[in-house]
């Protein structure tokens, strides 16, 4: 069997699964070219600490790694690439962090066509008009706030922490991304830390975050529609209104706003002081986000997993596992994403099952 004079029979397969720790349904899909790659091997060693914390981290590493070969291997059976639309690395050498992020963030809103508004699906646009796998895993060090990694098999891969809220795991994404733009063949993993003072690159990371999520002409240009609409003083539920328009925490854009003299300096530290709680305001203002602990899977690749299970390429309990989700959750998926409402001849509405394979362009 070793030398390839004869295939390995079932009870052998059963065998070799149990011992790698492996579903047997592993051994059967289409080989992808990633097996070289280890992402062990490109992140930097974990900082020092407690030997728990950095298993925990090697835990959440091999976790990204597998979404990555999976989404690749989903490719493989579905015969398609992701569409790869990188720049050239920007060289931001001797360049002071808050230039250099000012610079890097106008380049590539310019390139992207983004104005200078807010945005809206960061997570499609990382994927579909940049190329970059973004996933949102619960991971098991907390601390954790976001995972960058680049390989020629892999491309550029990004996961933040889904237990994190919506507004920290969107900082975290674009803080990766910019890492992606300016240190591609440096894996990294960001560590929240309250007292460890930024070295440059982390400097920069969360200054191209602010200049990309808030860019300072249209910002400018919101308060001022804001205070002419309104005819009274910006108040605190304009300001909880603008950090969800932008998809940021209330604690971001007061401090966004105090670096631009929109809002005087201090006024972050008096609403802690006053007792005034971001979570509480959002719900009293209807501004809901996703719940923290909760998985986001690129929308492709789910639409290529569900696609490769219809076709007999995975089994119910693969795609499952791939989906990161129990099997009940797994048909609900598919049910929403193969049928739709049409109406009959005799005008009742009924629901038709779509063919996720079925070409529609030449």
């Amino acid at each position: 069997m070793e030398n390839g004079k004869r295939r390995p029979r079932a009870t052998e397969l059963v065998k070799l699964a149990a011992l790698s720790g492996r579903a047997v349904g592993d051994f059967l899909l289409p080989e992808v070219a990633t097996d070289h790659v280890d992402f062990a091997a490109l992140f930097r060693p974990a900082p020092n600490g407690r030997s728990t914390v950095n298993a925990a981290r090697d835990e959440d590493i091999r976790q990204f790694e597998q979404l990555c070969r999976w989404y690749v291997e989903l490719e493989s059976l579905a015969g398609a690439s992701l569409a790869r639309r990188y720049p050239e690395p920007y060289d931001i050498a001797d360049t002071p962090a808050e230039r250099a992020a000012l610079a890097v963030a106008t380049a590539e809103r310019n390139r992207l066509g983004l104005g200078d508004g807010p945005i809206g699906d960061l997570w499609d646009l990382l994927e579909t008009d940049v190329g970059l796998r973004a996933f949102a895993i619960p991971m098991r060090d907390r601390r954790i706030a976001g995972m960058f990694v680049y390989s020629e098999a892999f491309g550029g891969c990004i996961a933040v922490n889904a237990n994190h809220p919506e507004d920290r795991r969107r900082w975290s994404g674009v803080q990766e991304y910019g890492r992606f733009l300016t240190m591609r063949h440096r894996a990294e993993v960001t560590i929240l830390s309250a007292t460890k003072r930024p070295k440059e690159r982390e400097r920069f990371a969360d200054a191209f975050a602010r200049h990309f999520l808030m860019p300072i002409a249209g910002l400018t240009r919101r308060i001022d529609a804001i205070r002419r609409a309104n005819e009274t003083p910006f108040t605190l539920g304009d300001l909880w209104q603008l950090a969800n328009l932008y998809g940021v925490s209330v604690q971001a854009m007061t401090w966004r706003l105090e670096e631009l003299r929109l809002l005087s300096i201090g006024t972050w530290d008096r609403l802690t002081e006053f007792g005034v709680q971001p979570s509480q305001a959002k719900r009293l203002l209807g501004l809901t986000a996703s719940e923290s602990g909760t998985p986001h899977l690129p929308t492709r690749y789910q639409v290529l997993a569900v696609q490769s299970y219809l076709g007999g390429g995975l089994s119910e309990g693969q795609l499952a596992e791939r989906l990161l989700a129990d099997r009940v959750s797994v048909r609900e998926l598919i049910h929403q994403m193969t049928t739709v409402e049409q109406p009959t001849e005799d005008g009742i509405w009924a629901q038709a099952t779509l063919d996720l394979s079925q070409p529609i362009m030449a």
